[in-house]
């Protein structure tokens, strides 16, 4: 999923980025550390994973304790085929049987069209680096969830 994350950046995001923000955002070599084991085991995330014939193409997460969808990444290869859209579909799902009335979203800057055709809506601009790192540009939306 490390690998997944990191080439889906690195392939949509390189024009919104410069090397060193897309290196914090997306590293060339990620491992297993680059997502929080948290992601998997708190009880308030609800992590799923999409696959293709046994292979694994794609995954997302919501963050039930915050109302966030906080990630949403498919294998350049395998884009272009809806699975981006179905796993958002899956998690708006989870939060709205989680008794989610509004889900936010922070989306790096190649992801904004992305959640707008889904219907979320530009909220502010954010900075998604950490105070020892070069600012990273995003975007936070936001969706009612009927």
């Amino acid at each position: 999923m490390a690998r997944i994350q990191s080439e889906s950046l690195r392939e949509r995001a390189r024009e919104h980025y410069t090397g060193e923000q897309l290196d914090r955002l997306a590293p060339p070599h990620p491992d297993a550390e680059a997502i929080p084991e948290t992601e998997f085991a708190a009880d308030s995330c609800r992590p799923i994973v999409a696959e293709t014939d046994g292979t694994v193409v794609g995954w997302g997460s919501v963050h039930l304790d915050e109302n966030v969808l906080a990630a949403t990444f498919v294998d350049p290869d395998y884009a272009g085929r809806g699975i981006g859209r179905a796993i958002v579909e899956r998690l708006e799902t989870i939060a709205r049987r989680e008794g989610v009335a509004r889900l936010v979203v922070p989306a790096s800057l190649n992801a904004v069209g992305f959640y707008e055709a889904l219907g979320f809506e530009r909220q502010r601009r954010t900075d998604a680096g950490t105070p020892d790192a070069p600012e990273i540009p995003a975007v936070e939306l936001a969706k009612e969830l009927d």
